[in-house]
């Protein structure tokens, strides 16, 4: 596999999004991996070299306010996402794989399949989630105040139902206000998969502080990106649905 560093990728308004692209010998088809809130491309290099292994090309980037993006942290980022699937088109079908905010960004993209890993779809943030954002806002992102991931989401509006084929994956102890809205999601995507991971997951916690028990699921959802269990099954999901896809 190689390995470089794109600095030709531009969004709609002409601002530079730093990438990483990772080409296996003999590509069936490209993904575009898009990071959680507070994370970077370098984040998602262990994905890419999962997914390159099985055959697909990868294209990591930095979302607009975080990593190497100096582009002020916004809806823009939606385009930062066309602009790379246009990118990684030139390898066959093109896959959107997404963390979190990156995996609510997958499923609202124009990709021909996507994987949200716990994508951050929910009727409402809980307390507790609330008070994570604000008090311990990621340095990773440069945002005009902490918790301002909140208003984003609204900023970027609903995932709109389709129906071309994503698979939903979720901690099976995940973050409850993301679990609850996880059939809902699933009901209005007409081509989705719903699944659980079940391993390598922080055990729940026994207390009387309701924010303790509330941790571990935090912890989960936050340690997705490295979960064995998601690399393996994303890889085979996303090469089943790009293999395909050259016989068509």
């Amino acid at each position: 596999m190689n390995l470089e560093r794109i600095t030709t990728l531009a969004a709609a308004d002409g601002h530079n999004i730093p990438a990483y692209l990772l080409t296996p010998e003999s590509a069936h088809g490209g993904a575009v991996l898009i990071p959680p809130y507070g994370a970077a491309k370098e984040h998602m290099l262990g994905i890419a070299v999962t997914l390159g292994e099985a055959g697909i090309a990868t294209l990591a980037i930095d979302l607009c306010g975080h990593g190497e993006n100096h582009a002020a942290i916004g809806p823009a980022m939606r385009d930062e996402g066309e602009s790379a699937i246009r990118y990684v088109r030139r390898f066959g079908r093109a896959a959107a794989l997404g963390i979190s905010l990156g995996g609510r960004l997958a499923l609202m993209s124009s990709a021909d399949c996507m994987v949200a890993i716990s994508p951050s779809v929910v009727a409402a943030v809980s307390p507790q989630g609330k008070w994570m954002f604000e008090t311990f806002p990621s340095p990773a992102v440069r945002e005009p105040y902490p918790g301002y991931v909140l208003e984003l989401l609204d900023i970027l509006g609903p995932v709109a139902p389709h129906d071309r084929p994503c698979l939903l994956l979720y901690a099976e102890r995940d973050i409850p206000a993301i679990l609850e809205g996880a059939k809902g999601l699933n009901a209005s995507l007409s081509k989705s998969e719903l699944r659980y991971v079940t391993s390598n997951l922080h055990a729940e916690v026994q207390h009387e502080n309701g924010f303790i028990r509330y941790l571990p699921r935090w912890f989960n959802h936050m340690e997705l990106k490295f979960n064995y269990e998601v690399l393996a099954v994303t890889a085979a999901w996303l090469a089943e649905r790009c293999g395909k896809a050259q016989n068509v």
